[in-house]
Order: C-alpha cells, then structure tokens, then sequence
C-alpha cells in the first residue's frame, strides 16, 4: 500500500466534506469578522499610541502567544475501520503518521507567525524595533513550536489518563515559560538558554518510550478535531447528522414576560411560544453578537452623523433578522384546533418582534450617549429607530392578511 497516496486521498476527502459549507459560513461571518477586525484595530492603535511607558506591553504580548504555541493538534485522518485494515500495516505506517506531524506543523507555525505580526508592534515599541529581533523571535517561536509539536505526538501515544494529564500541564506551563522568557530576555543571551530549555523538553518528552501507535487514542483525537469544525460550521449553516447541544437557558420570568406575556394568558398563547423561540434557537445568538458588535462600533465612532448611522444600520440589520421569526407555527395543525382568535399568531410575532427590536435599539444608543458631541441626539437617533420598527412590524402585509 502506497501510504503517501492514502494520505494525500485522506486529506483530499476530508476537504470535499467541507467544502460545500465553508463557503456558506464564510458568507455568514463575513460581516461580523470585518466589524470586529476594525474594531480591533481602531482599539489596538490607541493602545499603542495611549500606552504609558509602565503599561505591561511585554507580558500582555506574551499572553497572546502562549496558545498559538501551547495548542497542539495533530490531524491523522484515521477512521475506524482502520483498526482492521491498517492495523497490520502498522510498521509502513511511519511515512502516513511524519506527514502528519508535518502538516500540522505547516498549518500552526502560519498561526504563529500570524501572531507574531499582531504581537510585533507591542513588542516593538516595548523592546525596541530593529529588523533582526523580528526574524531572531519569529526563528525561535517556530522552534519551540517544532519541539511541542513532537513532545505532543509522543503524548498522543500515552494510554495511562495520569500520564496525559501530567504531559498536557507541561506543556501548557513549558509554553507559558517560553514565551515570557522571549519576550523579557535581551536578545544577546535568551538563543542559547532558550535553545537549551527546549533540549531539555524534547528529552523529557523521550521519557515516554518508543510506543506503538495508540490506535483508540488517535482515534479519539481524529473524532473530537473533525467534530469540533463540524459544529463549528454548524453555528453558520445546518451541517447533516451535526446536531447541537442542548443548553438550559435561564432568564428572568419577569423579562420573558415582557418579551412574550404571560404564560397562562389565553391572549399570550403564541407571544409565550415566541419568545421562548427566539431565546433558545438560534436567533437568540445572533441577535445577541449583531448587537454587541453594533454597540461596540458605536462606541468606538464619532462625529454627529456617524454613530447615528451605525445605530440606524444595525437596528435596521436586526429588524430584518428578527423577521423570520413571523415563519414560526405558520401551518401547525394545533393552531386550527385550539379555540384561538383568528389573527393572534400573527399579531402576537409582531409584537414580540417588535418588544425585541426596541430592546436592541435601546442597547445600540447606550454608547451613543457618549460617542454623538450631545446626548440628545443619541434620543433622537433611538425615536427615529422606534418609529421605523414601529411601521416595519405592524405594517399591513398581503402574506399576514393571507395566512390569517
């Protein structure tokens, strides 16, 4: 069996069973990832600029390194008929399991090196910013990187949970003290302490022995890496056979009251169904980042015409977000049966999606109190927005007219 052909059609396989999703998650969160990459940035420069020469640059950017070096996964593609057919094969199995080893290497040191371009303008400003401490740091991040890397497939193949544990801490805490010390030692003597440091850990990784493969072990691993991006994409689009985990959760019976009405209230049949919809699916969520995201641009805005703007752009995003939930119970048998006023379904999803828009919109002119040059005009932005959902939820439509 050529081993290297069946990595390549692992792999290969593997990027097939994405593909139709990714595009559709990349469309999903497209927006958000924009708003928060220029909020993080606007944040980030005033940082640099407002920094005090006391503030903590140097331990703040090695906080942000110590989990690009710390997470370790290694992807093996292995299924679990592979514990009849490989199994045997197990010794021509070294060149599958390097190349393994090697594209996580590949893919994690582009993480690494990608943080070390975030981190480089803090480090530079603390330590100094000549051409070779980037190259000399972004060498020795890659190195430690390589050795963790090879520590962690020697620790894939423990069986004993004491065992992993104990490796794991390590290195979690070899991390962590490697990259402190990058960051805070001078450059003339950090290489060779460093380099020593990591000699150190590779050979206590060799404790473990040469091992066979810990076939149940690293078809663990395989399940969790490939389950943890399938529900990934599944927070974006309905990905097959991923279904999400359900979660309890709590809220004040005062404000689902308010959202929904009462729960024994006959007039309140379908607001009770309603808001509990829209707290536990996924309209819950995504009402929740597009708010927070608008009121953290708001805050970060300014001028008189640009923070009402954003207010306006984002309660305008989430009324029409919102309008999905008039979709709900449309052709439940139930509604027919119960003796129920004609019209209440629709009447009651206007009115929760409107007691839901308003609430956004209060939310988003929080921070405009401060980012408009006068209060008032952050009011003003909330009245303008309250009459708009106002009309956009009671509106007359020829479906609602239809379907009642």
């Amino acid at each position: 069996m050529d081993v290297r052909q069946l990595w390549n059609k692992r792999t290969k396989q593997f990027l097939m069973d994405i593909r139709p999703y990714v595009g559709y998650a990349l469309q999903s969160a497209s927006l958000a990832l924009i708003l928060v990459m220029l909020a993080g940035t606007y944040f980030y420069t005033r940082l640099l600029n407002e920094a005090t020469p006391d503030f903590p640059l140097l331990p703040i950017a090695s906080a942000v390194l110590w989990p690009f070096l710390a997470v370790c996964p290694i992807r093996t593609y292995l299924k679990d008929a592979d514990l009849m057919y490989l199994l045997p094969l197990e010794t021509e199995l070294a060149p599958y399991m390097q190349r393994a080893v090697q594209r996580a290497f590949l893919i994690q040191s582009l993480a690494v090196a990608a943080a070390w371009l975030i981190v480089w303008p803090m480090y530079a400003l603390a330590a100094g910013s000549e051409s070779y401490r980037f190259v000399y740091m972004l060498v020795m991040l890659l190195l430690a990187k390589r050795v963790l890397l090879a520590v962690r497939w020697r620790e894939l193949q423990l069986t004993e949970r004491p065992a992993l544990l104990l490796f794991a801490g390590l290195r979690w805490m070899a991390s962590a003290g490697y990259a402190y010390a990058l960051m805070h030692w001078p450059v003339s003597w950090s290489a060779f302490t460093l380099s020593a440091g990591l000699l150190a850990y590779l050979g206590i990784g060799q404790l473990t022995g040469r091992r066979s493969l810990n076939w149940y072990g690293l078809l663990a691993a395989e399940r969790k890496h490939r389950s943890f991006i399938m529900r990934l994409l599944n927070l974006f689009i309905d990905v097959p056979g991923i279904h999400g985990r359900p979660r309890s959760r709590r809220a004040p019976r005062k404000l689902l009251d308010l959202v929904g009405g009462s729960r024994f209230a006959p007039e309140s049949t379908y607001g009770f169904l309603y808001g509990r919809i829209w707290l536990r699916s996924e309209w819950f969520g995504i009402t929740a980042r597009l708010t927070l995201i608008g009121a953290l641009v708001v805050a970060v805005s300014s001028g008189p015409l640009l923070p009402a703007g954003v207010i306006l752009l984002f309660a305008g995003i989430a009324a029409v977000q919102l309008k999905e939930l008039q979709q709900m119970y449309r052709h439940s048998d139930w509604s027919y049966i119960y003796p129920l006023p004609p019209g209440l379904r629709d009447r009651s999803a206007r009115t929760v999606r409107f007691r839901i828009h308003v609430a956004v919109t209060v939310i988003l002119c929080i921070p405009g109190l401060w980012a408009l040059p006068n209060p008032l005009y952050a009011l003003g932005a909330l009245a303008a927005a309250c009459l708009l959902s106002l009309w956009y939820h009671y509106r007359p439509s020829r479906s609602s007219q239809r379907n009642n």
